[in-house]
């Protein structure tokens, strides 16, 4: 049942065997796993079911880092969370990146991927995307006709499923609504969690709503799942001292912070052709079992590659630029000349045989998404600002590192040469040697905390 907290007496106390922080994609699917079973279960929503911009801007925080997305508008804060309005990207982790690797820090889990294809194959039903296959060979994907230079051997042709995407609201609400042991509380923002003297075990959790009342959540086990920057939000609120979060005896709570994300450089090509067949970033079908599935082609590096070279993962996309669009801060100026260095070819601009959809391309703007080195400084804090609820809003500390910027130039380098190789082209790296604090001016990061393994537990207590 659904219940709207803002109606329920103050005070009053809630109980349950566990209680689940957070109804998107992991609270609503956890919830489900429970629904039948006979255990109480307390879901909390700090939204209703519709969105509310008074509850949104609970998400508001400050940026003391490098530029961040506005952390108002990249997360949704009511039921369903942000599968509300996720495009639907659904891709397992790589077996390297459970790997210790030599030269690349707090890498390595205590298990491989195969411990978690039992997992992964139940995740593909939640998300009503098809069977648990990657391999782009079975998605239509012809090695032979790829363009030359992501054939092999460094770079290589990678997919990503589509759900259509899954509203989880809509999909799993109906399901929670008439559970008997389930209750989703409606307007229930977590404050903080009470532990015992010792620091070691949740007893129970403060819950406020927007008009002022406050609860006290009573549960043998506590789960946090809000979302990558609320649980550390939350379990660093909860601590006895500043900066460390509850059950954080390491102190990793809220660090390793964002992927990195750019326009790397643009791609002319020497012979463009009128179809590039395999086209990164762009939505294809493929035909499984005479259902239509949609996925995402993208370019990856080689697991040989990342570990000879000690390369972090990417995924790297393209889009095709049209004369007289937007030069994203004037980074296509150069074009012209670019094309002129290209062996017999110096209008292929014009050419109409380089044309999609009729209109003519430039050439393929390289979007690169770059796995950090982790670094623990870069990191969630919390804010000596409060929000509505009283609770300390979020400071987001983002940084990059030096050894970031070698990563990407030596990619960058690597496919230029690749390109070069093969006589496909030519590339032009947006991404400038010399300077390790200068990055390209639309760079920014992804909104999540990427952590270790010591910290991708739900942090509970019983």
């Amino acid at each position: 049942m659904f219940i709207d907290l803002s109606v329920v007496p103050d005070g009053t106390d809630i109980t349950g065997a566990i209680c689940i922080v957070g109804a998107g994609a992991a609270g609503i699917t956890l919830a489900r796993e429970l629904n039948g079973s006979g255990l109480t279960c307390v879901l909390l929503e700090s939204g209703g079911t519709e969105f509310d911009s008074r509850t949104q801007q609970l998400y508001a925080g400050d940026n003391v880092g490098r530029p961040f997305p506005d952390l108002t508008t990249c997360r949704l804060r009511y039921f369903g969370g942000t599968t509300n309005h996720w495009s639907g990207w659904c891709l397992p982790l790589d077996a390297i990146d459970f790997e210790m690797r030599k030269g690349l820090p707090y890498r390595g889990w205590p298990l491989g991927r195969f411990g978690f294809y039992r997992w992964y194959r139940r995740a593909q039903e939640v998300c009503q995307i098809g069977s648990f296959d990657y391999a782009p060979e079975h998605w239509g994907v012809v090695q032979t006709k790829l363009p030359a230079p992501f054939r092999g051997p460094h770079f290589v042709p990678r997919i990503a499923q589509l759900s259509p995407p899954t509203r989880f609201r809509s999909a799993y609400g109906a399901e929670l609504q008439s559970s008997s042991n389930i209750t989703v509380y409606l307007q229930a923002n977590a404050c903080r969690f009470e532990t015992n003297d010792a620091g070691s075990e949740v007893e129970s959790l403060l819950v406020r709503t927007l008009s002022g009342s406050s609860f006290k959540v009573n549960a043998k086990v506590f789960v946090v799942a809000a979302g990558g920057i609320e649980n550390a939000r939350l379990l660093l609120a909860s601590g006895a001292t500043e900066g460390q979060g509850v059950g954080d005896g390491r102190d990793l709570i809220g660090r390793f912070l964002a992927h990195i994300c750019f326009w790397a450089g643009l791609l002319a090509v020497a012979d463009p052709p009128s179809d590039f067949y395999f086209d990164p970033g762009y939505f294809r079908t493929y035909e499984i079992g005479g259902v239509s599935r949609t996925f995402v082609p993208f370019v990856g590096l080689s697991e040989e590659t990342m570990r000879q070279r000690q390369l972090p993962n990417i995924k790297l996309l393209w889009k095709y630029e049209t004369p007289g669009a937007s030069t994203a801060g004037g980074k296509l100026t150069h074009l012209h000349s670019i094309l002129h260095d290209i062996e017999g070819r110096p209008e292929h601009v014009n050419s109409k045989v380089f044309r999609r959809e009729g209109v003519p391309v430039t050439g393929p703007k390289l979007f690169l998404n770059l796995e950090p080195v982790p670094n623990p400084d870069s990191r969630i804090r919390l804010s000596e600002k409060r929000d509505a609820i009283g609770m300390r809003k979020v400071a987001v500390d983002w940084r990059v590192t030096a050894e970031d910027k070698r990563n990407g130039t030596t990619i960058l380098k690597l496919l230029g040469a690749e390109v070069a190789r093969t006589g496909f082209g030519r590339l032009r790296s947006f991404l400038e040697d010399g300077d390790d604090a200068k990055w390209p001016v639309d760079m920014y990061g992804d909104q999540h905390t990427w952590e270790p393994p010591a910290c991708t537990a739900t942090r509970r207590s019983a």
